[in-house]
């Protein structure tokens, strides 16, 4: 449902729109709605699917009387018991709220985590932000430099929460331990650099920004999105690539998620539809062979995609 302009000679039109969604620690529960940047809105409808049992399980307004500027961001807590949200301001930097979804209500507002980001641990103690971590169900709020003193662009817990990766504008990523107390190392240099046609030529600024980020279920891989469309997996133990980056279409990567058992990686992107990437190595292999047909890849065609590898017959055996 789309929002309802507090003004009704200005309707919010869906072209002015953007979807905002996100899944409970457990993966069972889906909030979803949509938000309209520039608006102001009277009625902010979210639905709250229960993916388990296939059905809604209540719809929140997220406008108040005080507040009816758009939402930048949602994240569900544990259980889905609860909803976090940051919202534009008027004037100032965003504010985040907190919402009781069985009562319909708001209970807080965390103002000074002034967070466009929002990542919950799936134990519900701590809900990170921009550069800001608060302790809940408290909501003390403290500074914490993610990254490094950079704009953040991406934020995930693994799911047993004991880690937790931010990922910045430069391309690089921090991983943390689960209640953000200490640093346990940064990835740099996530991504190649960009052309000087694509990055900023003028300053020299070549970095891809991160925009996506997800934990593999048994929190070994960390899967990074960028805005120009990278998509590259890292082995979070040795804190090293896996790989090659993976081919995708090229354009930003704004969501990405790995399958219940890990083997597979999904893709979102504005106008492309969700890519499907399967990484489990016997599935890999299994994808490869069915594109090259019977027979698999000839000794030319192997020297082509893989210079420098021994040949080996693998789609025979």
């Amino acid at each position: 449902q789309l929002p309802v302009s507090t003004d009704p000679s200005s309707p919010v039109s869906p072209e002015d729109t953007t979807a905002l969604l996100a899944f409970s620690p457990d993966g069972g529960t889906l909030a979803y709605g949509i938000s309209a940047p520039g608006s102001w809105t009277s009625r902010q409808p979210f639905t709250i699917w229960d993916i388990t049992e296939g059905r809604t399980r209540t719809t929140l307004d997220l406008a108040t009387k005080t507040s009816t500027e758009a939402l930048l961001t949602i994240a569900l807590g544990p259980d889905a018991s609860t909803l976090y949200a940051g919202r534009t301001e008027a004037v100032g930097p965003p504010a985040d709220e907190v919402w009781d979804i069985a009562r319909h209500r708001r209970t807080a507002v965390l103002a000074s985590l002034s967070s466009d980001h929002l990542a919950v641990s799936p134990d519900g103690r701590v809900l990170a932000g921009d550069n800001r971590v608060a302790a809940l169900p408290a909501g003390k709020v403290l500074a914490r430099d993610l990254v490094q003193g950079d704009e953040i662009g991406a934020l995930a817990f693994t799911p047993d929460g004991s880690l937790f990766a931010a990922g910045d504008q430069t391309g690089r990523v921090a991983l943390w331990d689960g209640k953000l107390r200490q640093r346990a190392g940064i990835l740099r240099s996530v991504f190649a650099a960009l052309p000087d046609d694509i990055g900023d030529g003028v300053f020299g600024d070549t970095s891809e920004a991160v925009s996506a980020l997800a934990v593999s279920p048994d929190g070994r891989t960390l899967a990074v999105g960028g805005e120009a469309g990278s998509l590259q997996l890292w082995d979070i133990a040795t804190q090293q690539p896996l790989g090659s980056p993976v081919t995708t279409p090229g354009e930003e990567i704004d969501s990405v998620a790995f399958g219940s058992d890990g083997g597979t990686v999904y893709a979102g992107s504005p106008h492309v539809p969700l890519q499907r990437y399967p990484i489990d190595p016997a599935r890999a292999v299994g994808t490869v062979c069915e594109r090259a047909g019977r027979g698999g890849l000839t000794r030319a065609q192997w020297q082509t995609y893989l210079p420098g590898v021994p040949y080996r017959n693998v789609c025979n055996g």
